[in-house]
Order: structure tokens, then C-alpha cells, then sequence
């Protein structure tokens, strides 16, 4: 009796370890994919991007920074759904919210206004909308807690309930 629950302890421990490695993993995973649009930035301080790339079958002209980004962008998506598949910690799709609110504001400010200036008429808009995307992620993050503790509640009163059926049908043969 002793031997099998050394087991299952043992078990229990390599099926929790397994399950951190993999928290951790996929919270790289986002944690990279909240850096990745700033590559072309980062590698910029180290080589000169504004080099022409050769035989470029969609465009006329793409320089190395224009590539990095545009190849950043898809993988950046993938190592976000990732993280979301695998059980990333919560907390790191934090660093992807501020790095989609830089990219956010560059944006609305090059293409509306037409310069990477600090202008507060974009600035607000663009708090404004992080704002409401904040409460929404936040309203459905509590709605999610509160279904996830229902079922657990839920699974553990099973679990009580099917080893107390266990025990009596055990003495009954």
C-alpha cells in the first residue's frame, strides 16, 4: 500500500513539473512575441537595415528593416496563440498589451497625422481604446475565474462523491 502512493506521489510530482515547464515555456513564448516587433529596431543598433534586399518577387524595393518587421509580425501571432494554446501565465500577456500599445499609437500616429511625434489627440484616442479593451479583458478574465472556480468546486465534489461510492460498494462484496 505504501509502495503505490511513493508512486503516484512520484507521479504527481513529474506531472506537475512537466506542467510548469510548459507554463514556462509558453510564457516565453508570449514574452518573445512582445519583443519580436521591435527586432528590426534591436538589430538596427547593431547593423545598418537600410540595406536594399535582392531579387524580391513582390515588391520593386524592401530594405532589410521592412523585412525583419514584416516576418516578425506572422511569427509574432504564432507565439501568441501558443501561449494562449499551452496556458501561458496570465501575467505575461501584459508585456504583449504594452508592446500592441506602442506599436498601436506609432501607427495611428505615422498614418494619420504623418509623423512619429507625440501628438495628444492621438495619444487619447489611442488610452481611450486601450482603456476599454483593458476593462473588457478584465471583465471576461472574472468571468472565466468565476466558471473555472465553479468548476473545480464542480470536479473536486465528484471526485468526493465517486471515492465515498467506492468505499461503501468496497465493503458491500
Amino acid at each position: 500500500m505504501e509502495g503505490t502512493q511513493t508512486i503516484q506521489s512520484t507521479r504527481q510530482n513529474r506531472t506537475g513539473l512537466s506542467k510548469l515547464i510548459i507554463e514556462i515555456s509558453a510564457s516565453a513564448f508570449v514574452v518573445i512575441a512582445a519583443i519580436l516587433p521591435f527586432l528590426n529596431n534591436i538589430v538596427g543598433y547593431f547593423i545598418d537595415v537600410n540595406v536594399q534586399l535582392q531579387n524580391n518577387a513582390g515588391e520593386r524595393r524592401l530594405d532589410l528593416d521592412s523585412a525583419i518587421y514584416f516576418l516578425s509580425i506572422p511569427v509574432c501571432m504564432i507565439l501568441l496563440a501558443l501561449g494562449g494554446l499551452f496556458k501561458a501565465n496570465r501575467f505575461t500577456f501584459y508585456a504583449a498589451l504594452i508592446s500592441g500599445y506602442f506599436h498601436l499609437s506609432t501607427y495611428v500616429k505615422f498614418v494619420f497625422f504623418n509623423e512619429n511625434k507625440i501628438s495628444a489627440i492621438a495619444d487619447m484616442a489611442i488610452v481611450s481604446l486601450l482603456i476599454v479593451i483593458i476593462v473588457l479583458v478584465f471583465m471576461l478574465d472574472s468571468y472565466y475565474r468565476k466558471i473555472y472556480l465553479l468548476d473545480k468546486f464542480n470536479n473536486s465534489t465528484l471526485e468526493r462523491f465517486s471515492s465515498i461510492l467506492f468505499k461503501r460498494v468496497g465493503k458491500h462484496e
